[in-house]
């Protein structure tokens, strides 16, 4: 009986080892598969908070040219406005001993671009730079404070030459 009883035991630890492993191995499938879903939703969260990152450094980069470009002409009636072929365009003017050149900014189909050339020359939009894509280019200016306003952002310049400073 002894040893009828001791087989039935040992059978019993057996199936016991068997059904913690059991258990073991269905734990670590549970721990894998709760990791991989919170790997692949970081990844989607990580990969969204870049698009919206890309997207603010575009329209800051963008507007942040427009910007300097009016700081670098910044001077006594440097700062102008002149009509492009879509509407108004804000007009920069450097008098040089060679002539006097203009930096043109303005809407065209639906961009934002920038244009260089001779003071009586045409718009030629064909040769104008691509600043940013933007169905609206618009800018104010009172008291000193030129606002330039696109679809993606807004930027507001104090300008020196106002003040004395240019």
């Amino acid at each position: 009986m002894r040893a009828l009883s001791s087989r039935t035991i040992a059978q019993r630890a057996e199936e016991g080892q068997s059904s913690g492993r059991l258990f073991t191995a269905l734990l670590f499938a549970l721990f894998v598969v709760v990791l991989l879903i919170a790997i692949m939703a970081g990844t989607g969260l990580y990969r969204a908070l870049v698009e919206v990152r890309d997207q603010a450094d575009t329209s800051r980069l963008a507007t942040g040219l427009i910007a300097n470009s009016v700081r670098a002409a910044d001077a006594v009636d440097a700062v102008g406005t002149g009509r492009g072929p879509e509407g108004a365009s804000l007009v920069l003017t450097e008098r040089l001993d060679g002539g006097t050149f203009e930096t043109r900014i303005y809407a065209y189909q639906g961009n934002v671009v920038e244009e260089y050339a001779l003071a009586d020359a045409a718009y030629t939009p064909e040769k104008a730079h691509l600043i940013v894509s933007s169905e609206r280019f618009s800018f104010t200016y009172e008291n000193g404070l030129l606002v330039i306003d696109t679809d993606k952002d807004r930027v507001k310049i104090a300008l020196r030459s106002v003040r004395g400073g240019a």
